[in-house]
């Protein structure tokens, strides 16, 4: 049975704020923002509409074209398109949880009220978004537990015991791969329900991201030797966790607990390494897509994002060339 509850121990140390001023107008429009855009899951979207049969567009994925798939029955296939779906929804599910429960570290941690505001802003957000993907997962099927890859992310990033990290690990690179996974389900996907909801977190996410660039260019400036070079240690791992790598044509890395859901209609990992070795071209369709894919999460907005606050530069933009992501981001 998958563990129900995972507990975290930090020392990050609370910081009370006796400067009641305004330092920042940019974040306290940010905050103004904040109190306009709020939204009701239960009222402003209406869930009495049934959920499309077909939940993803499944022919943009390689393993959907194989013989493999195509021996499913239709009731099989059916059952595997909406699961899929519930799978990756758990993902965004765990994933907004983790933004929840960091955000609320932040209130306590960071040095300025005005980004105290904006950080209790967007645990109420995080609430939002957590019952608004578990409403919409329960009707399609099931809650999936969370992947690995993102469980070591979410606990490195609670654990530490500085806030800037915090900040680099969810607003930065948490969210940014939230904004950029969200959009390419937004776009898979055929059922306007799902479209609707994804519409309304995805602005709450921009404005996110937004207060967590602001507050961070204030605060790289002011780190300087070890403390810079383990910030942008910190960025690279926790972009080096997200990243899926693929040896052979077969993931070795990244969200592989998916595999679970194939499973559930007869399809072992076994039968999909079997079905890639018979077939090199779904196996280099598969890789292709994973650089895309990889492509598609860092190049909107985390890349560019860690560069502008400094964390992408001569020392380590390498790193990211070795990784992969930056190559893309420059071809796309």
């Amino acid at each position: 049975m998958a563990h129900d509850h995972t507990v975290v121990n930090t020392d990050l140390e609370s910081v009370f704020h006796w400067d009641y001023s305004v330092k920042f107008p940019q974040m306290d429009r940010l905050y103004e923002n904040a109190k306009r855009d709020q939204w009701n899951v239960s009222t402003t979207i209406n869930w009495d509409r049934p959920i499309e049969n077909e939940v993803l567009d499944m022919t943009m994925m390689p393993m959907f074209q194989t013989e493999l798939y195509r021996s499913l029955s239709e009731e099989n296939k059916y059952q595997l398109g909406r699961k899929f779906a519930a799978w990756r929804l758990s993902q965004f599910l765990h994933g907004e949880q983790g933004a929840l429960m960091v955000c609320g570290q932040l209130v306590d941690a960071v040095p300025d009220l005005d980004a105290k505001m904006n950080a209790a802003a967007q645990v109420f957000d995080e609430a939002r978004h957590v019952e608004g993907f578990r409403k919409y997962i329960t009707k399609l099927d099931r809650i999936y537990p969370i992947d690995p890859t993102l469980e070591r992310l979410l606990t490195t990033v609670m654990a530490h015991d500085r806030w800037e990290p915090k900040y680099v690990g969810m607003q930065v690179v948490a969210e940014g791969l939230a904004i950029a996974a969200f959009r390419f389900m937004q776009r898979e996907t055929k059922d306007e329900l799902l479209k609707e909801l994804l519409e309304y977190i995805m602005k709450d996410e921009a404005r996110h991201v937004g207060f967590g660039m602001l507050a961070l260019r204030d605060a790289v400036t002011k780190l300087k030797g070890k403390d810079k070079k383990d910030l942008e240690d910190f960025a690279f791992a926790a972009c080096d966790m997200m990243v899926t790598k693929v040896v052979d044509g077969v993931p070795k890395d990244g969200f592989l607990s998916g595999a679970a859901v194939f499973e559930e209609v007869g399809i072992s990992m076994k039968d999909i390494e079997d079905e890639m070795h018979r077939n090199p071209a779904w196996a280099a369709a598969e890789n292709d897509m994973e650089k895309q894919f990889n492509s598609f999460l860092f190049v909107d907005t985390i890349i560019p994002c860690l560069r502008q606050i400094d964390l992408i530069n001569d020392r380590t933009e390498s790193w990211y060339q070795q990784l992969g992501v930056m190559q893309l981001a420059s071809a796309a």
